[in-house]
């Protein structure tokens, strides 16, 4: 009897092992998702909570003191800012939103809206953003909240991973009845072996309890099904002086 029950478990329905390795692979990226959230969201809240206590104290006596405990708390809100952008994005995906073009804009205009939001941290590294557009790419109009969110993850992913005193540059082209973007750094080449994992969700180049760069690895997640929502692609070439994100999006938009 022990060996007909060893042989039934042996000749499981291969679809059954399907599923059932589908089930353990949700399994493990909720586990992370919990994992990375929790992670994520504590040190800043716990720093928060804890210099506001201490600008509460000193905000009468010491006041270049309490401004040095709120511009801490300024850069820990923006991080939890950031965390909840990129969710918003990640959800907005996985709910399906269909892309209607009903509000367009032109590609210069949502270029330019996203480096407005990136431009502190620009600044903090003194990393130098430089647009190339070529003659009518500028003015090419694409669905205004998908475009910003393929702006703001692949430059938000270029000036995290730039050096400080770095350079981001973006040149924009129409080639072969497509639109080009290519994000150029000068970070650290991608290891060959992350060079697809990092599009998928949750992934980054490091763990998440030890990584030195803080986010949720959703940004090239989102970009990348965000180009393909909208008929286009994101592709990787890695040089040895840094890494190429080309963004090819169609011509004609609905």
């Amino acid at each position: 009897m022990k060996d007909k029950t060893k042989a039934l478990i042996h000749d499981e329905d291969p679809a059954t092992q399907d599923v059932s390795e589908k089930i353990r692979e949700l399994d493990e990226l909720k586990n992370t998702f919990i994992a990375l959230v929790s992670h994520e969201l504590r040190t800043p809240l716990n720093l928060m909570a804890g210099y506001l206590d201490l600008s509460i104290q000193e905000l009468e006596n010491n006041p270049e003191t309490t401004k040095k405990y709120l511009a801490i708390v300024e850069k820990n809100t923006q991080k939890l800012v950031q965390i909840v952008q990129e969710l918003t994005d990640f959800t907005r995906l996985q709910l399906g939103k269909e892309i209607t073009y009903l509000d367009p804009i032109p590609v210069e205009d949502a270029f330019l809206q996203t480096y407005n939001l990136l431009k502190p941290n620009l600044i903090k590294k003194n990393i130098n953003l430089v647009a190339d557009f070529q003659d009518g790419v500028g003015a090419l109009k694409y669905d205004s909240e998908s475009l910003i969110i393929l702006f703001r993850n692949l430059l938000s992913n270029a000036a995290k991973f730039s050096h400080t005193d770095g350079k981001v540059l973006v040149v924009g082209r129409i080639q072969k009845g497509q639109m080009t973007i290519t994000i150029n750094d000068w970070a650290d080449p991608i290891p060959e072996d992350k060079r697809e994992t990092i599009f998928e969700d949750f992934r980054q180049l490091e763990n998440y309890l030890t990584r030195r760069y803080e986010g949720m690895g959703l940004g090239l997640a989102v970009a990348r099904r965000t180009a393909r929502f909208m008929g286009g692609s994101i592709r990787l070439a890695v040089r040895e002086d840094g890494n190429t994100f080309q963004v090819l999006l169609p011509l004609e938009t609905k």
